[in-house]
């Protein structure tokens, strides 16, 4: 569960170079998703740091700079990025949040059709990013990976593994933690 009580509100945030349109769309899916208000707001403030000898930004340290934002009480704050993130231990993450924390990155690089040599498809991109967005807060309400094929949780280390794991949470790591009545699996 988040550290500050029930969660009321999601507020995106834009990191570099992504349109404030795409944010405002994405804020719409998870609203919907979610039963919650997810507000797209401007940019974050935050500049990115790059991984040594890689062409990818630091997702922990992005992370980190969000954690330190101010925010409301009872508010997660999202972020969406376009650069490609990644750890010094990790090849890329498509997003990164704390357990109990109040901020969570998604990264739009390895989402869209594009990085893969395939044509723009913005539709798939924001069904990937706002299902990607939805497991990171799960891991804010304190969830951790789960091993149920089905359930939004479950650990994916591509692309096609966002596409083929579940959209909702499954009733194990519902019952786990106490899932806003908009987050329980339907």
């Amino acid at each position: 569960m988040s550290h500050d009580g029930p969660l009321r509100a999601i507020r995106l945030l834009r990191i570099g170079a992504v349109p404030q349109a795409l944010v405002a769309d994405l804020a719409a899916r998870v609203s919907v998703v979610t039963a919650l208000p997810c507000r797209a707001g401007g940019a974050a403030g935050i500049e990115p740091v790059p991984l040594a000898a890689r062409a990818q930004v630091d997702a922990d340290r992005l992370l980190e700079a969000l954690e330190r934002l101010p925010r409301e009480r009872g508010t997660v704050t999202a972020a969406v990025t376009a650069a490609d993130m990644g750890s010094p231990i990790f090849t890329h993450h498509f997003g990164r949040a704390r357990h109990g924390g109040h901020a969570l990155v998604i990264s739009l690089a390895r989402m869209t059709p594009v990085f893969y040599g395939l044509p723009e498809d913005r539709d798939l991109m924001l069904r990937r990013a706002s299902l990607e967005l939805l497991h990171e807060l799960g891991h804010v309400w304190g969830l951790g990976h789960c091993r149920d094929n089905g359930c939004i949780m479950r650990f994916v280390p591509s692309v096609e593994g966002i596409d083929n794991r579940g959209t909702t949470f499954c009733a194990a790591c519902a019952a786990s933690v106490p899932l806003p009545a908009a987050l329980a699996p339907r």
